[in-house]
């Protein structure tokens, strides 16, 4: 089925949905409600605080008015009728909302309210259209797309879309399990609030059950027979260590004993290694990759992103490559000769140490004595990416790697038949990293100091949850920020990155940083895994209230690596969520991690989608769930033939828990 298939899909918008990356009929399914509104139930608006969202049936009662406020910002009012009273709605460069809103129209929109006196207004309100019952799905915006239109398409798809899964129908019924076709359609146009939340719980157990099946899978085929022999005593090590610029912490002597240990046993080692930021994983890791190459073997480990990929290996090239050892690079962005030399130094073992991003998973590499297999922040990558790699070299020692400390019974769950490794604590001479709300009426000092640092060489980074301006939802965007720190501060050496940024073009931006010719780097939060810049002292997130702690946590590590005192500020305008003031007490990755899981379940562990704005059911993943979702894998794969279609999944890679999509 393609979105050629959906009436009114036409090619521009099809081009803004792949943009939101929604690239496919099965992600416009995929993209849920965040929340449900119950039509019929009145607030209580004296309890709403500005910010707060607020849902309103509504009817016209003047002209639109237009106001030209300056060059390139329009503004349309209107004022609604409702049963709070008259409330006035404002838009802004949104050309058709004129259009769509004559005097005496009833309309259904959404939006965060301010309180003036004895008026209340919505700022940006997302006009809606409610199904027959009641309910009110409310999406997150996709910018180009009506919800008009976007509803349209989902109640096509539901009325002409096959749905099916990987649980067998004796499964589903042993376990009161609805279709995964009439789960989605209670998802999408809900019979009540409660069967909404009822068919999203179904879902989440359809997508965790198929996780750790996959987790499950991938394990067996590991086989348990050891193939590579580590001769190598573990005191080969001490030259390296020693050739270190630092002392290794009792942590990180303690997880580099398990690895050496597992590495010398009678079965192949799969091991988690957890740390906090800035631990020195890298550092655990590069020493187990030195221990492999003087065994005689290659190893390879495999990062997330380029950037993160090229900070690793010019750490092997200044670390390893005087010890003897030889290592590649291997990434996406490389050109043809630079690719084809790399692969011939793989292919014949001209390279002992090979690091790289998933370009390391594609057809044309071949590995030569490959037995050492580390996958570094491990929840960036799917089941099955990191499978594609480990079938590389069957019978390989694997190693796991994350900075995003896993909560305790997530990790049970998920990585009960791994071997856990924990490096706690920080390598000594680590500054202090300040963690503060900043009001709104304090902003300008907070620009203020981030610039007056810049003359002292200290960089900062600003993080925004969007790149572009959406009108339809007041987050801070990459664009915007830019545009206002520009006017500020003319002088200021600003730069750029994001995620629609190639690669290559990522790695100049950073490398401008790193070196200070950028000073304030604006960006999404493309920068949150491993990025090490040790003159930065400063981070400002915007909107923290959308991440979850242990992303939040992650961000903060970008600062603080190196001597200077540290700071992570987060503007807020209104009352502050208890969980960020928690936040900024607590600066212990595996303590955020567990406090994260009791308050908001374990929606930030699970799942490497990526794409898309609304991915997330508006669901709690919690011990419960997670343990029903373990009973249904564990039946399934019970059933030969269920076991041998999910087989199938993980040889060719498929990471969604939907196996086909047919049209009636």
């Amino acid at each position: 089925m393609k979105f050629e298939d959906i009436k009114g899909m036409g090619k521009s918008r099809i081009q803004k949905l792949k943009a939101a990356g929604i690239s496919c009929p099965l992600d416009l399914l995929l993209h849920f409600p965040y929340k449900y509104v119950n039509l019929s139930e009145k607030s209580d608006i004296s309890k709403l605080n500005d910010g707060d969202e607020l849902t309103v049936c509504g009817t016209v009662i003047n002209e639109p008015k237009i106001q030209y406020l300056r060059k390139g910002l329009k503004m349309t009012k209107v004022v609604l009728n409702t049963c709070y009273g008259e409330i006035e709605a404002v838009w802004f460069n949104q050309k058709y909302i004129a259009s769509a809103l004559p005097n005496g129209k009833t309309v259904y929109v959404t939006g965060k309210i301010k309180k003036f006196r004895n008026k209340i207004s919505l700022s940006a309100p997302v006009m809606f259209h409610p199904s027959g019952n009641g309910v009110l799905p409310l999406y997150r915006n996709i910018p180009g797309i009506p919800q008009r239109v976007f509803s349209e398409a989902v109640d096509m798809l539901l009325s002409r879309a096959e749905v099916f899964g990987y649980i067998p129908d004796s499964v589903r019924k042993k376990y009161n399990l609805p279709s995964l076709g009439d789960a989605f359609k209670q998802v999408h146009r809900p019979d009540s609030v409660e069967s909404a939340y009822a068919a999203a719980r179904v879902l989440s157990l359809e997508k965790l059950s198929y996780t750790l099946s996959m987790y499950t899978l991938a394990k067996s085929a590991k086989g348990h027979g050891k193939k590579f022999v580590y001769s190598a005593e573990k005191d080969a090590l001490s030259k390296a260590v020693k050739a270190l610029s630092f002392e290794l912490t009792d942590g990180q002597k303690a997880a580099l004993e398990d690895i050496l240990t597992s590495l010398r046993g009678d079965v192949p080692m799969n091991r988690l290694l957890q740390g906090d930021v800035g631990c020195g994983k890298t550092a655990v890791a590069l020493l187990a990759m030195y221990y492999a190459y003087i065994c005689g073997y290659q190893s390879v480990l495999m990062a997330p992103t380029e950037i993160l990929a090229v900070q690793h290996y010019k750490s092997a090239i200044a670390f390893l490559e005087k010890l003897g050892a030889r290592a590649v690079l291997l990434c996406g962005s490389m050109g043809k000769k630079e690719k084809d030399d790399a692969l011939f130094k793989i292919r014949t073992k001209a390279a002992d140490i090979i690091i790289g991003t998933h370009a390391l998973i594609s057809d044309g590499v071949e590995f030569n004595q490959l037995a050492l297999i580390i996958t570094d922040e491990q929840q960036r990558f799917g089941v099955n990416q990191r499978g594609n790699l480990e079938n590389k070299a069957v019978g390989a020692d694997i190693l796991v790697m994350t900075a995003t400390p896993i909560p305790r019974t997530l990790a049970l769950c998920m990585y009960g038949e791994l071997e856990q490794s924990f490096i706690r604590g920080l390598p000594s001479g680590r500054p202090e990293i300040v963690t503060r709300i900043v009001p709104e009426n304090k902003f300008e000092s907070m620009f203020e100091y981030v610039n007056e640092r810049a003359s002292f060489g200290e960089r900062t980074y600003i993080v925004c949850p969007r790149i572009e301006a959406d009108d339809e939802e007041e987050l801070v965007s990459v664009t915007e920020m830019y545009s206002l720190l520009k006017a500020k501060y003319p002088s200021a050496a600003l730069g750029v990155i994001h995620g629609k940024m190639k690669d290559a073009e990522k790695s100049e931006i950073m490398n401008k940083f790193i070196c200070g010719d950028t000073q304030i780097l604006i960006s999404t939060t493309v920068i949150e895994v491993g990025i090490d810049v040790p003159a930065a002292t400063n981070i400002i997130i915007f909107n923290s209230e959308r991440y979850g702690l242990s992303q939040l946590h992650q961000l903060r590590g970008r600062v603080g690596r190196g001597t200077l005192k540290s700071y992570c500020f987060l503007p807020f305008a209104g009352d502050v969520p208890e969980r960020l003031k928690f936040f900024c007490t607590c600066n212990d990755g595996f303590e955020l991690s567990e406090y994260d899981f009791a308050q908001r379940g374990a929606g930030d562990f699970i799942g490497t989608r990526q794409h898309g704005e609304s991915n997330d059911l508006p669901v709690k993943i919690d011990s419960e769930l997670i343990e029903a979702a373990k009973a249904i894998s564990e039946a399934t794969l019970g059933i030969e033939e269920a076991r041998q279609k999910l087989r199938a999944c993980l040889k060719d890679g498929a990471e969604e828990y939907v196996s086909a999509i047919t049209m009636n």
